[in-house]
């Protein structure tokens, strides 16, 4: 055992010493900075930011949106600036601007280009939400028409009438005579039958059960590790280019004076010691990055053990099996690649397609992640 905590501590020495190795633990700081900054849609997020001026009509609205009991959270901005910021930060889902002169607008009826809708290419309920305000500016100018449809309906204008056509109106609007929803508590999701006719079942809890991990970036298509993932891949990207000096003039002579599962042993601590100091920069950054919590730290880190030692063992193995240096190269592209699109970096595709979470826990950035899901 001795011999092997040897061969590590010359190992580490020697990448202490290679400028091309802190150029890569640059790299790799430099890469989560640029992640860091990235800002991808919340699953949970259903904050719509709305901004308006002085008209009545406009502020009548979102009051109303932002008093509801809807899906939505409605937040009012008073500045347009804050409202783009939010949304293209990812603190808001979309958001509406309501142009100066919207008054003027709702009076004549002619609505054309009077609420500008901002959004982002991730946005995924922005849709809903347009429907949403535009259910409420209807229910505001249906006032309006009725009022204006009076004089030319019955001849005249009466202030009985008018009230009693405007309470009507309010009833059907607020009312469930034409859409009725019904809620019913499941514990179990088999136990859902079919809905009577005419009627809408919307189990409860649904946003609960959406919001059940608390780590990680919820976007719409499960949970996702970006700064997590990005520092995996490229601490194993760092480990497994660094096998590939055996694949350098003289550089497995070392290699072939051992024997066989001593040979093994001096590959796989040749790869431990090659991601030691990034791994080492790498918690810190994530540290740092994630506001200095401790139990955060301190998390990261025990996962970060199994995921060297994985990977040192993986990479030993798999690099076993290529023969040359261009296929060393196309594995490491193809692996890279592999671990991107089937491990839950940016986005989980094992949502939409479940067989790819297993498969994605055949490599180790994907066994790295998944662990991170367990966390409560």
């Amino acid at each position: 055992m001795e011999k092997y905590v040897i061969w590590y501590r010359l190992w580490l020495k020697a990448y202490w010493k290679k400028p091309s190795h802190w150029l890569q633990v640059l790299g790799m700081a430099a890469l989560l900075f640029v992640v860091f900054g990235i800002s991808l849609p919340d699953g949970r997020n259903v904050t719509v930011g709305i901004c308006y001026g002085a008209d009545v009509y406009a502020e009548r609205i979102a009051r109303e949106l932002e008093e509801g009991d809807g899906v939505f959270s409605f937040r009012i901005y008073d500045k347009e600036e804050e409202l783009y910021r939010d949304v293209t930060a990812g603190k808001a889902e979309c958001g509406f601007l309501f142009l100066e002169g919207f008054d003027g607008k709702m009076e004549s009826g002619d609505l054309e280009e009077s609420i500008t809708y901002i959004c982002t290419p991730m946005t995924v309920k922005g849709e809903v939400a347009r429907e949403t305000l535009y259910a409420a500016l209807l229910g505001i100018r249906s006032e309006g028409i009725l009022k204006r449809g009076e004089a030319e309906i019955y001849g005249d204008v009466m202030p009985e009438r008018t009230k009693r056509l405007l309470e009507q109106n309010r009833f059907f609007l607020e009312g469930n005579r034409i859409f009725r929803v019904e809620t019913e508590e499941l514990e179990e999701l088999e136990e859902l039958e079919p809905a009577q006719a005419g009627e809408t079942t919307e189990p409860s809890g649904t946003g609960e059960a959406a919001g059940a991990a608390e780590r990680g970036v919820w976007e719409s298509g499960g949970q996702v590790y970006p700064m997590q993932g990005v520092f995996g891949i490229f601490l194993f990207l760092i480990m497994f280019l660094a096998y590939g000096r055996k694949f350098e003039a003289g550089g497995y002579a070392v290699e072939k004076a051992l024997a066989g599962m001593q040979r093994h042993i001096y590959g796989y601590t040749g790869c431990l010691a090659a991601g030691t100091l990034p791994a080492a920069v790498g918690i810190l950054m994530l540290f740092v990055l994630d506001g200095g919590k401790g139990m955060g730290l301190v998390w990261e880190t025990v996962f970060l053990f199994p995921f060297l030692a994985v990977s040192a063992a993986w990479i030993t193995v798999v690099c076993g099996f290529l023969r040359d240096g261009s296929a060393f190269l196309s594995g490491a592209v193809v692996v890279t690649v592999a671990q991107l699109l089937v491990c839950p970096v940016f986005v989980d595709a094992g949502t939409y397609l479940p067989a790819l979470k297993y498969v994605g826990c055949l490599f180790p950035v994907g066994i790295y992640l998944r662990l991170h899901g367990l966390l409560p």
